[in-house]
């Protein structure tokens, strides 16, 4: 048998558990929508946007992009082992460690273990250009379905998300955009002073016009 063969077939089996594994986040913001998004379909998301919107990166130029899908494409296998902790939940502040022992758990053995295990920790630490790209991809791969809820109508108001949601209602940061004068979930998502990539102009252009756009677009009719 193929050196490494088992274990790689075990792995995908493993991972298959992301394709039915809903994204935590939309449940603690009570959204409506009768099928909600996985994991999974997030990081085929976070892929789709990466290699669409990398070419009108101003530093596409010295982007590495194979580096980048690398890094989206294992950087949620983790929540298989500890599942979706979302940014609001109050495990979120500890959930670094538990990550990081889950993803040696599962690619011990595999022949590329030390290689996607340290591309991991650079995009954790999104220090490097790559990682940081990458890094703000997720992020605003999650606004992006987040303003299709929105704009699909799936979003009850903020006063219905406090009451509805422990994470929402206990979360010190939207206290915070609340006392500010945040009116709905819209102005808590896209809060400019929150945004990952606050210092980013090409992002925060994304950003911006994410927010002022319909995105409850069908695809064309042939």
């Amino acid at each position: 048998m193929t050196k490494g063969l088992y274990e790689v077939l075990q792995f995908n089996c493993i991972i298959d558990d992301l394709k039915t594994r809903i994204r935590a986040g939309w449940l603690g913001w009570s959204v409506s929508a009768e099928r909600l998004e996985s994991v999974a379909e997030h990081c085929f998301s976070a892929l789709m946007m990466a290699n669409t919107l990398y070419p009108l990166y101003p530093y596409s130029y010295k982007l590495n992009i194979a580096k980048v899908n690398l890094m989206l494409i294992f950087h949620e296998i983790g929540e298989t082992v500890i599942g979706d902790v979302p940014v609001i939940s109050k495990d979120h502040a500890t959930k670094d460690a538990a990550e990081h022992e889950a993803w040696r758990k599962l690619l011990r053995g595999l022949p590329y273990e030390d290689m996607v295990f340290k591309l991991l920790m650079e995009f954790d630490g999104h220090k490097t250009l790559e990682s940081k790209f990458a890094y703000y991809i997720d992020k605003i791969d999650a606004k992006k379905t987040m303003k299709r809820y929105y704009d699909q109508g799936y979003f009850p108001s903020l006063k219905e998300c406090v009451e509805k949601g422990e994470m929402v209602r206990d979360n010190e940061t939207i206290r915070e955009l609340r006392k500010k004068g945040a009116k709905t979930p819209l102005d808590i998502w896209f809060a400019d002073e929150y945004a990952e990539y606050k210092d980013d102009a090409f992002f925060m252009e994304v950003h911006n016009l994410l927010r002022a756009m319909d995105t409850n677009i069908a695809p064309p009719k042939l």
